[in-house]
């Protein structure tokens, strides 16, 4: 008889070590996760984590969830306090989602323990599959939220990022976990002084997987050495924080900080005889709304809307249009669009919006689609009073409704465009770039315009910048941002920074990317499937669990054998 598989915490059991021993590793492996992250970017202990979190998960006795939740609770209230920064407010935001968030964590080490100690499930297989589905959760309901994953800890190591051009993000993560539960498993057997030889091939396995990781960076990063460049852009980068309800006189200080560094711009590479393709500018730093009429009413019949009004605001745009000619490049601006249909106030639309030197046409506009709640939007807002406090905060938007292509060079390529939080929902980038596939426009190069002001210049700016090169991976695109408060920056579609502001500092980001027709990536043929299978077997666990302890638990000493 041949023992397959063995618990690796036997021998903590037999020495009956109480579960503030496993407490005090999950707690460890808690912090190694926060010191992984960014701005810390102790990369490596990331595979610290589902080592010691092995040992609680392959622990048989009841654990304390409330513990596991708590602890969950002030990780992320420690890696998103930037929420509180807009308002004072808003701190109610960070509690709730960090309320909300600690499920997670919940239902991960709830759902690995039925599927290690319940249904014998080997713990390098249950770990991933139970992690990643909790991860494809997180990033769907309520908009999604993909701060602070796993994988970002590797966004400055393109080796292992590579494998996200195959299974997103997700597949980085699931290869973290993969590895370091196997790690935690083979110090378990260790210590328990058995190693089987199914452990044997799981160890084996797991080193496979890694060395097929960095082989595969290696393979796809020397791609990046052999590129040439042929389009010029640059990426304005602003340092103004930005605060609720701001002042006329700050609007027009942001303004002019970014028409001083347009003229700039241009002026230095006029002066190095450099070809400048394209200016972007971040997120609504333009104070000068576009004014989209779709009705036949007079300005009057909206609320503080007159003839005057909008003459002056044409005029303000139109003197936009001359400042861009001047220049002669054109110019990606960030800006609201104020769409005039029905009473009492026109719609407000968060917008990219192309103005060209060569021509008055503004037709190649991007309305933000994903909207950031209680800071875009409110929930139900048409059931609360006017008057009520968040109604008050909150400048609601209205909603996009598709991609849009917007061509560069003649209409001899094609650029996407996503707007601030917007980059870190991975499936909502991949489907836009398959959605202007269709229509025979697939984008070239991916931008986000972004306006972190609002965070002073925190963690959030570190975290933001990750979403941005795994975009560009899974993609292979490369990958704008252009920021206010925040990382300007120019990634190509390997994940590599090319170029990249400086913290706290007013710059323009220039640099060259390569167009070309790109290779498509298997994440655009498979899309998040691997993933959504993960998170079925995660759902199908739960109730099976409920129903299994019904009965008697099979002793946790019992062996699976192979006679």
């Amino acid at each position: 008889m041949v023992v397959i598989y063995n618990n690796s915490t036997d021998i903590l059991q037999k020495n009956n070590y109480p579960f503030s021993i496993f407490c005090f590793l999950f707690i460890i492996g808690a912090f190694c996760y926060w010191f992984s992250l960014p701005p810390f970017g102790f990369w490596f202990l990331v595979f610290l984590v589902p080592v010691f979190w092995t040992f609680v998960i392959e622990h048989p006795q009841p654990i304390r969830f409330r513990t596991i939740y708590f602890g969950a609770f002030l990780f992320w209230i420690a890696s998103i306090w930037w929420i509180a920064c807009p308002h004072p407010l808003t701190i109610l935001g960070l509690l709730a989602l960090a309320v909300y968030l600690s499920f997670y964590w919940v239902l991960f080490f709830s759902v690995s323990r039925i599927a290690v100690c319940r249904f014998r499930i080997p713990v390098v297989w249950a770990v991933p599959v139970c992690w990643v589905g909790c991860e494809y959760l997180r990033n769907h309901i309520l908009g999604g939220f993909s701060f602070c994953s796993l994988e970002h800890a590797l966004y400055r190591q393109p080796l292992l990022i590579q494998i996200a051009d195959i299974g997103g993000g997700y597949l980085v993560g699931g290869m973290i976990m993969f590895i370091g539960s196997a790690v935690g498993s083979a110090i378990g057997s260790l210590l328990n002084r058995r190693i089987s030889a199914y452990r044997c091939c799981e160890y084996f396995f797991a080193g496979i997987i890694f060395v097929t990781v960095l082989g595969y960076g290696f393979i796809q990063t020397a791609k990046s050495h052999t590129s040439k460049s042929n389009l010029t852009l640059a990426a304005l980068q602003g340092n103004i924080p930005v605060r609720l309800n701001d002042n006329f006189e700050q609007t027009e200080k942001t303004l002019k900080q970014f028409i001083d560094l347009t003229n700039q711009t241009v002026q230095n590479t006029q002066t190095e005889q450099k070809p400048l393709d394209l200016i972007i500018w971040p997120e609504t730093v333009c104070p000068i709304p576009f004014l989209e009429y779709n009705t036949d009413l007079k300005p009057a019949a909206f609320e503080d809307w007159t003839e005057e009004a909008v003459e002056y605001w044409n005029n303000q745009f139109k003197q936009l249009q001359i400042f861009v000619k001047q220049i002669r490049v054109p110019v990606l601006v960030g800006l609201s669009t104020l769409v005039f249909e029905e009473p009492p106030t026109p719609k407000r639309l968060n917008s990219a919006l192309l103005i060209d030197p060569k021509n008055d046409q503004t037709d190649f506009r991007y309305d933000k689609t994903q909207l950031v709640m209680f800071g875009e939007y409110i929930p139900f807002s048409k059931y609360l009073p006017n008057n009520f406090f968040l109604k008050t905060l909150c400048q609601e938007a209205g909603r996009g409704t598709e991609p849009v292509a917007i061509p560069l060079g003649g209409n001899r390529l094609f650029l996407s465009v996503n707007i601030c939080f917007e980059s870190t929902i991975p499936h909502f980038v991949r489907n836009q770039i398959l959605t202007l596939k269709k229509q025979g426009k697939e984008p070239a190069i991916l931008i986000n315009m972004s306006n972190d002001g609002w965070f002073r210049f925190s963690q959030q700016i570190d975290q933001h910048l990750a979403t941005h090169i795994f975009r560009a991976v899974e993609n292979r695109r490369p990958y704008i941002t252009a920021t206010n408060g925040g990382f300007s920056a120019i990634i190509n579609s390997y994940g590599i920074i090319q170029n990249i502001g400086q913290r706290r500092e007013a710059e323009s980001v220039i640099g060259s990317v390569l167009v070309m027709d790109y290779e498509t990536p298997l994440y655009h043929h498979i899309g998040d499937i691997p993933a959504i299978i993960c998170m079925t077997c995660l759902l199908i666990l739960i109730p099976l669990g409920w129903y299994k302890n019904q009965f008697p638990k099979q002793n946790s000493a019992q062996f699976l054998r192979n006679g």
